[in-house]
């Protein structure tokens, strides 16, 4: 997994575009666990770290099946606790 610290968040429109998907199929996988959540940027706006939609790009294109994928998902939304820890540290 990469985990560079070369992060850069992305707003909706491009993850939309960078997925091909429309934005119910977007909501649908991440409430089914197949894509990352999007994290809270501030009232009213959200994003994603581009890495992560990437890697779950690069997953899907590999043929990675939905259950193998949802624990990918789940390692990668970990990683972000994970980063946060060792920041504080």
């Amino acid at each position: 997994m990469n985990t560079s610290n070369n992060m850069r968040i992305i707003r909706k429109p491009e993850v939309l575009s960078i997925l091909a998907i429309s934005k119910s199929t977007l909501h649908e996988r991440i409430n089914d666990g197949f894509l990352p959540p999007p994290i809270k940027l501030g009232e009213r706006a959200v994003g994603w770290l581009e890495n992560e939609i990437q890697q779950t790009l690069k997953a899907m294109a590999a043929g990675i099946q939905d259950d193998l994928l949802a624990d990918y998902i789940v390692t990668l939304v970990n990683a972000r606790k994970v980063a946060w820890d060792e920041l504080r540290r």
